[in-house]
This record gives C-alpha cells, structure tokens and sequence, in this order.
C-alpha cells in the first residue's frame, strides 16, 4: 500500500476467521482521522473455485458515507494495482488520480440519502 506514506504506523490485525483455502475475516482498530476516538476495520475475503477459475470477493464493513468516499476508491486502486502485478502489466501506471476524488460520489451514493 502506498497511499499512506512512508510515515505511516503499522497496525495490528485481528484474525476473527481463517478456514483455509476459502475464507479469511480479519479486524483492526485504528485512532480516528481527528486524533479522537476510533475507526475499527474490518475485511472479509473470500475464495471459490468453478471450472478451474479461482474468485476472490472482498469486502471491508464500512460505517458510514464519508468512510465509504475514501475507503471505496482506495480498494479499487489497491485491488487494480494487484491485477496489474498479476498480469505483468506496468503497477506504477496504475494511477490514484483516477480513482480519487472521481468516485467518491459513486461510493457516497450507496449509503442513500
């Protein structure tokens, strides 16, 4: 990951499931973006097999719609920059200007109004 910076803290992460080759459940807890209280994380991978293909479906517990702005686009990069290491391609072009600001609305919107 590189969004953080070189700064950035380690953080510590919770297994709350492993069931191995499928399905991993893992939760961290980090202080909140304004130095008080904190944000828990929560990610959630899963993995199924058909006619030799392997699907990973991935999702991260989101609490709210201004969480969801930051948190959506940056696993679409991450996630992009992954498919871009497995497929040999150029990972330094995959470019987080085009995610962010671009579809924060996007992930705003799936909380509703």
């Amino acid at each position: 990951m590189t969004a953080e910076g070189e700064d950035a803290e380690a953080e510590i992460q919770r297994i709350d499931v492993c069931e191995p080759p499928h399905r991993l459940v893992t939760r961290s807890v980090t202080p909140g973006p304004d130095g008080t209280g904190e944000i828990e994380w929560v990610l959630e991978l899963d993995l199924t097999e058909s006619d030799g293909v392997t699907t990973l479906t991935f999702a991260q517990v989101v609490h709210d719609a201004e969480m969801a702005s930051t948190v959506g686009p940056g696993w679409e990069y991450y996630l992009d920059r992954l498919v871009a290491a497995e497929t040999s391609a150029e990972v330094a072009d995959v470019s987080w200007d085009d995610y962010y600001p671009g579809l924060s609305d996007h992930y705003r919107s799936l909380f509703g109004s």
